[in-house]
């Protein structure tokens, strides 16, 4: 017992002597170190602590939050370029609340990092206004009452380059809005004359009223010329393709209707 006293003096004295040559610890740490306080687990590595900075406890019955999705490979952009959002997705069946806390760090390594003010949602779009490499992850924490369980997803790569980034020019694609215009009217060929709609379509096999006259057109669109029979009837189409009424041809009497009396 008295030996054992002496003993823990001893390393008492050494934790005030070593306080300067241990600054960049904590005292908790320096402690930990002498004491060996940190429970590790049998391969060496450091486990999860049982307590939040919040004052939160780590719960082995609150259930930890399943990630289901990677953040995927690395990426390269231009300085100020567009980034793609960083995304991930989790899910708990207890009814806990789940929350997000993005980090930066400047080595792949998803523990250490520096938290990024605001970045509480499951997406973050990661700045490119600085040109460098830097690693980002997330830590996502489900809460049921005052205990807690965290998952801490894989690091995301993204290499933001010295050169400024070119921006794409979001251009519509150029299409012909305008209908072709085409002139209404009269048309002549060598096989004679044919009459133009305004979407450039003909009459075809039937008679068409134009600006006050009849004119029959045949299989091609040309107007008929002379005496042409349609059923039991007769009728005389003049030169220009117009029906001939209330006048004689060749001895015989066409009518008001253009029909042979």
């Amino acid at each position: 017992m008295k030996m054992k006293g002496i003993k823990k003096g001893l390393l008492a004295g050494m934790v005030l002597c070593c306080m300067p040559v241990l600054s960049a610890c904590s005292f908790k740490e320096t402690l930990g170190v002498l004491w060996n306080s940190e429970d590790k687990s049998p391969d060496g590595e450091v486990q999860d602590t049982q307590e939040d900075i919040s004052g939160l406890k780590v719960d082995e019955n609150v259930e930890k939050p399943a990630i289901a999705n990677e953040l995927g490979e690395p990426v390269t952009y231009g300085r100020n370029g567009t980034a793609e959002p960083l995304t991930i997705e989790a899910s708990v069946n207890d009814g806990g609340t789940l929350t997000y806390q993005w980090y930066r760090n400047n080595v792949d390594s998803n523990g250490g990092g520096t938290a990024i003010e605001g970045a509480t949602e499951n997406s973050y779009t990661p700045s490119t206004e600085e040109a460098g490499t830097t690693y980002y992850y997330v830590v996502v924490t489900n809460t049921v009452g005052e205990g807690i369980q965290l998952s801490t997803s894989a690091t995301k790569c993204v290499t933001v380059t010295e050169e400024e980034a070119v921006q794409e020019e979001t251009q519509e694609p150029e299409t012909e809005t305008q209908e072709q215009t085409v002139e209404a009217g009269w048309q002549k060929s060598d096989d004679g004359w044919w009459y133009q709609y305004e979407d450039g379509t003909y009459p075809v096999n039937k008679w068409e009223e134009i600006d006050g006259k009849w004119y029959v057109f045949d299989e091609k669109g040309y107007i008929r010329t002379g005496w042409y029979q349609e059923g039991d009837k007769w009728y005389y189409l003049n030169e220009d393709g117009s029906m001939a009424v209330d006048t004689e041809v060749d001895g015989y009497h066409l009518g008001s209707d253009g029909v042979m009396q």
